[in-house]
This record gives C-alpha cells, structure tokens and sequence, in this order.
C-alpha cells in the first residue's frame, strides 16, 4: 500500500510526459491548437504531482529527476517543435530549437539550486510553455491576430523568432520571480500574489486566450517590484 501511496505523484508526473508526447504528435501532424491544449493538460498534471505529493507527504530522489525530465518533453521539446512549425517556410526556422536547450538548462540549474525554494531564479519552464503555447490558440480564436499570420508571413516569422529567443533568454535570466505557493492567506502577506490573480482573470475574462502573454508579462513585471528575494528571507 505504501509502495503505491508513494507512487501516485509519480502517476501523475508520467501524464505530464504523456500529454506532452501527444502535443509533439498533434504538432507533426499541424494540428498547432490541438497542440497548445495538451501542454496545458501537461500543466495541469505538472500543478498536480507536486501538490499531491505534499498533501501524502511522499517523496523520493526518482520523483525529482522523473519531474525535470517530463518537462523537458512537455515544456521545451514541444514549445519549441510549436514555434518552429509556426515558421516552418522560414530558413531560420530552427531557432525555436533553442527552447528545449535553454529549458533543459533552466531544469538543470534549478534542479542543483538551493535558493530556488519561496521564488524562482529565471522565468519557469512551464510558464514559458504557456506563453508559447497561447499563440496557436490566439491565431485560431482571435480574427486579427489569426488574419495577420496568414496574410504577412515575414513579419510573423521575424515575430515566433524573436519571441523564441526572449523565451530563452528569459528561462536562463537571473530576474527573481515570487512563486505562487502560499504560507497563509493574509492579504499583507500575498499581496503581489492576489493582484496577479485579479488581474489574470480580468485578462482572460477581456481578452481570452491573447491575455495569456499580457499575465506572464504581469508576472514578471510584479515579481520586479516585488522584490521576492528580499520577501524570501522575511
């Protein structure tokens, strides 16, 4: 019984691994929404692992390791396969191969760093997916956006590509951003935390699927002048 209890977490984490293949399948075969839908199911699950994993109080050394490597399949293999079949008709159409590079190394750097405990050092690789993923969803929902990517290729390839090597860089950044895990639910205390939920939900509920780059922009943006390196020591 305690053999499964301790491998629930893990159960969890492997459809993390298992809705990021699909997503790679689905971007082969151009199906870039379909795609985006199950990184956020990759999401969902990665959320999941971790907070059942608390609730049993279980863990182990495998259900790190097993966590960072699903996330590179989930939140770099495929964000990266997403925007490079964005630009596919492009030359430099590689370059959103550098998101599963610089992911890897934000896994590898966070997996050795201590301080990595109450905030983030670099943008999260899920987080990263995320924001990513939102376009094929925005191009298929939003008329503007979607008759813009159809109709000037060149000024969406210059786009996918600079927004691929912003993704990177901000992945291996060493910008601090507070995490959203909460020791109690004081105002004072989760501030910065309660504003960006405010605002994240009045981001979705005006915009839809195009107010997901806006609330990792919000995210960074408070996490700034939040200061989360000092409220980690408070």
């Amino acid at each position: 019984m305690n053999a499964i209890k301790r491998n629930i977490p893990n159960a969890i984490t492997a459809l993390n691994l298992l809705f990021g293949c699909i997503a790679i399948v689905f971007i082969f075969q151009n199906r870039l929404a379909e795609a985006s839908w199950m990184v956020i199911f990759a999401a969902v699950a990665d959320f999941f692992d971790g907070l059942v994993a608390r609730l049993l109080n279980v863990s182990s050394p495998i259900g790190k390791e097993l966590d960072s490597l699903c996330d590179v399949v989930s939140f770099g293999v495929a964000p990266g396969m997403m925007i490079y079949q964005l630009i596919n008709d492009a030359p430099y159409s590689w370059i959103g191969l550098l998101v599963p590079i610089f992911g890897a190394i934000r896994l590898a750097r966070f997996n050795i760093d201590t301080r990595q405990t109450t905030y983030f050092i670099g943008l999260p690789i899920p987080a990263n997916a995320l924001l990513i993923a939102s376009f094929p969803l925005i191009i298929e929902n939003n008329n503007a956006f979607g008759s813009l990517y159809y109709s000037n290729i060149h000024f969406v390839c210059w786009f996918f590509s600079i927004l691929a090597i912003v993704c990177s860089v901000l992945m291996v950044s060493t910008i601090k951003l507070f995490s959203m895990k909460v020791k109690n639910m004081s105002w004072t205390a989760n501030k910065v935390r309660y504003m960006l939920l405010i605002l994240s939900l009045a981001s979705i509920i005006g915009l839809g699927y195009a107010g997901v780059p806006i609330i990792i922009a919000l995210y960074i943006l408070l996490s700034l002048f939040a200061k989360p390196d000092k409220e980690a020591h408070e």
